[in-house]
């Protein structure tokens, strides 16, 4: 569905957008996370924008849609006919929520009800049909704007941070929804998004854009657990990042040198490479004896803060280098964790990643 290599593209702004490559298959919800200024939203006005006058010519590289050049000539009207868009506010019009799903195919001078009642019933909004759009939460908003970018059939979904205002529940309610429709229909999708939970969620494959550029894409557990910069583990979540040096290797089990400690990572580097190594909250285990269970990491450590974080809370140790866990509110309570008090901190080697830098 989109082909994209060595695209540059510079804007009067200053910015410039340089993306080695990107493919999006048919059926596949594609995410494109990053933080604010990243150039995602930049990537997809490049997809959906192509035909405008303020879109540049790219300097260098191609974006092929649907098998087309995207900057080529041929009929850019059908092209985008081919396409929807969903923003992050919904946009509906005046009228019922009917009248706002009919909006696309009115505007190509169709009248298919049929299409309609089949879009409304895909988002589950059939109930609402002659309800007036402004009355309606923001949940139904979002429900009726999906329906309204399906009712022609698209071949392409463009979404542009559409779920950031609604709450955790009605978001995850609505991206399972349209990863359902998404499947069922054989559309592709792409989705630009600073929420990663939300990408996680919803997408089969993402990417990370930093500064412009794509840093690293694939499945989203392999970028969260095996990030392949110090930029991309610091926007995923990866709050250990300790720098050292891999001292010796066996079987790719890894001995690395850090703040004078010893740390056992599971990597293919190799002894004398500068690494970083990374390590998830999640995947850290805190107790007040020194029993690991069979992690091959094990350290004395003083808890520097607890503090909570989401359903967790996170717990900030000093074992030598800052370490960070996530821990439930049972565990802090069971063990009494609190600043000062003196434990045990573990991880498997397995856990552990090593970014040479």
């Amino acid at each position: 569905m989109i082909r994209l290599r060595g695209l540059k593209l510079s804007y009067d702004t200053g910015f410039s957008l340089e993306v080695d490559s990107l493919d999006v298959r048919r059926g596949e919800i594609f995410a494109v996370i990053g933080p604010n200024g990243a150039g995602k939203t930049t990537l997809l006005d490049a997809i959906w924008g192509h035909h405008s006058a303020w879109c540049p010519r790219p300097r260098a590289g191609s974006l092929s849609i649907m098998g087309r050049d995207a900057f080529g000539g041929g009929d850019r009207l059908e092209l985008r006919r081919a396409m929807s868009v969903v923003f992050s506010q919904p946009y509906l019009t005046a009228g019922t929520v009917a009248d706002n799903v009919a909006l696309p195919l009115r505007l190509r001078g169709r009248r298919e009800p049929a299409a309609v009642e089949a879009a409304l019933a895909l988002f589950r909004v059939g109930h609402l049909r002659g309800r007036d759009a402004r009355t309606l939460s923001q949940g139904e908003s979002h429900r009726t704007a999906l329906a309204r970018a399906f009712v022609t059939g698209p071949r392409l979904l463009l979404l542009d941070e559409p779920f950031g205002n609604l709450d955790e529940r009605v978001r995850e309610d609505i991206s399972r929804d349209l990863r359902r429709v998404v499947k069922e229909t054989g559309a592709a999708a792409v989705l630009v998004t600073q929420h990663q939970e939300g990408a996680l969620t919803l997408a089969d494959r993402l990417a990370v854009m930093i500064g412009g550029r794509i840093l690293q894409q694939g499945e989203p557990q392999e970028i969260f657990a095996r990030p392949a910069s110090r930029e991309v583990a610091d926007f995923v979540g990866v709050e250990t990042v300790v720098p050292g040096r891999v001292a010796s290797r066996r079987d790719n089990l890894c001995a690395v040198e850090a703040a004078g400690r010893t740390l056992m990572a599971v990597s293919d580097c190799a002894p004398g490479d500068k690494v970083f190594f990374c390590l998830r909250p999640e995947d850290v285990s805190v107790s007040l004896n020194s029993d690991a269970g069979g992690r091959r990491n094990n350290f004395p450590s003083k808890i520097v803060s607890v503090e909570p974080w989401g359903l967790e809370y996170r717990v900030e140790l000093d074992c030598g280098f800052p370490l960070q866990a996530a821990v439930t509110k049972q565990l802090v309570d069971g063990l009494g964790l609190k600043p000062g008090l003196e434990v045990h901190a573990s991880f498997k080697a397995v856990a552990a990643h090593l970014i040479k830098r």
